[in-house]
C-alpha cells in the first residue's frame, strides 16, 4: 500500500498503537539479539542491554509490564491450603 494512501486513511488511534507497538518491539531487535548470541558464544561477558540499545528498550518495557502472580495463593485461602489433609474424605455428601 503507498504511502500516500496509508497517510490518507489510517485512523489516528491506529497509528497510536503502531508508534507504542515499536516502542515495545524497536525495528532489529530480532537480529541484534542473535548477534548478541554469537557474541556470547565467543566470549564476551558484557549484558545484552549494555550492547544493544533494542534490547535495553524491550527490558525495560517487560519490568514495567510485570504484575505480581496473581495465580499464587495468598492470606487465608494459602493458609487453608496448607492445612488441608486427604482433600474432600472428610466432607459428607
Amino acid at each position: 500500500m503507498p504511502v500516500y494512501i496509508l497517510k490518507n486513511e489510517m485512523p489516528y488511534d491506529e497509528l497510536l498503537n503502531w508508534i507504542e507497538y515499536f516502542k515495545r518491539r524497536p525495528i532489529g531487535w530480532r537480529e541484534d539479539q542473535r548477534t548478541y548470541m554469537l557474541l556470547r558464544t565467543q566470549g564476551v561477558k558484557e549484558s545484552a542491554e549494555k550492547l544493544f540499545p533494542t534490547l535495553d528498550m524491550i527490558k525495560r518495557n517487560s519490568i514495567k509490564l510485570e504484575k505480581p502472580d496473581q495465580a499464587t495463593p495468598k492470606g487465608k485461602f494459602l493458609e487453608l491450603m496448607r492445612k488441608a489433609k486427604n482433600g474432600d474424605a472428610n466432607s459428607l455428601f
